[in-house]
């Protein structure tokens, strides 16, 4: 019989990768304890498993499982397939109606030997751990955020820690050079842009300037020492969808030492940047 092996990490961190290989090497010990014929072993890794969307090597098993390419799919437990009860149903069903087998070791269950009601538990079981997860990252996200966090990765600064950024002498003169062309030599944010690229003025991540890495330099109020956060969150766990916030939710802190323009600058590019996307409206 032909057998087939799915397994998924959700994270590219080291140990998960290490529980990649892991499954793996436990699947080729299946196949040859049972006398099956490992076909392949599809995987996705860092991949979260509340989404079929992204998940290239769980798709590319169900193409393969409906050319009748293996026989029987082992995974090691419902999660590792999904974490949404909606695809778990939808993944099984479809690889059920080519006459494959699913089973899944841990618990000892098969899509042939038990109901779909037993599976769906499974599945539903899954889902709620995965929510519950989601809701402690979110908590501990809020609270960080309460405290003062600091984005990851912002142009003019360097992030010491997750609550500490250091001025970046060259990043910020680029940045009072954005403000200044903005205000007074009446650039657009693309065109300031197109004058950065020219120049070779590096950015961040090393990629191109466009508009919108512009304008949000210009809205962003963190250049005169304000930092916010909490301006949205997830309104969804299992599409990622997020929310914005209102003001009254927000978490603003005076961070006087992260200034790089001036009051008046900042607010005056700020009601240009309005006024011309005022104007487009009309």
């Amino acid at each position: 019989m032909r057998l087939a092996a799915y397994c998924r990490v959700s994270t590219d961190k080291a140990e998960q990768k290490l529980s990649l290989s892991n499954q793996q090497s436990f699947y080729r010990e299946y196949a040859k304890e049972n006398g099956l014929d490992l076909v392949r072993i599809y995987s996705d890794e860092g991949i979260s498993g509340k989404q079929m969307k992204n998940r290239e090597g769980f798709l590319k098993m169900i193409e393969d499982g409906e050319r009748r390419e293996f026989d029987l799919l082992a995974v090691k437990d419902v999660s590792r397939f999904a974490r949404n009860t909606c695809d778990f149903l939808s993944g099984v069903r479809r690889l059920k109606s080519c006459g494959i087998d699913v089973r899944f070791l841990s618990s000892n269950s098969s899509v042939f030997t038990d109901s779909e009601f037993i599976l769906t538990i499974y599945a539903a079981l899954a889902q709620q751990e995965s929510e519950n997860l989601s809701k402690r990252v979110i908590f501990g996200k809020t609270e960080t955020a309460r405290q003062g966090r600091v984005p990851g990765t912002i142009f003019g600064y360097d992030k010491l820690d997750n609550f500490t950024l250091k001025i970046n002498k060259s990043e910020s003169t680029a940045v009072c050079k954005a403000f200044k062309l903005y205000t007074i030599e009446n650039l657009s944010c693309g065109a300031i842009a197109q004058f950065f690229n020219d120049c070779s003025v590096p950015t961040k991540l090393n990629g191109s300037w466009t508009q919108k890495s512009i304008s949000r330099i210009i809205k962003n109020p963190i250049y005169i020492g304000r930092l916010i956060n909490h301006k949205s969150t997830t309104a969804d766990f299992l599409s990622g969808t997020r929310k914005s916030l209102p003001e009254s939710e927000w978490f603003v802190h005076e961070r006087p030492e992260l200034r790089i323009v001036s009051d008046d600058i900042f607010f005056l590019a700020n009601d240009i940047l309005k006024g011309r996307v005022t104007g487009r409206g009309r």
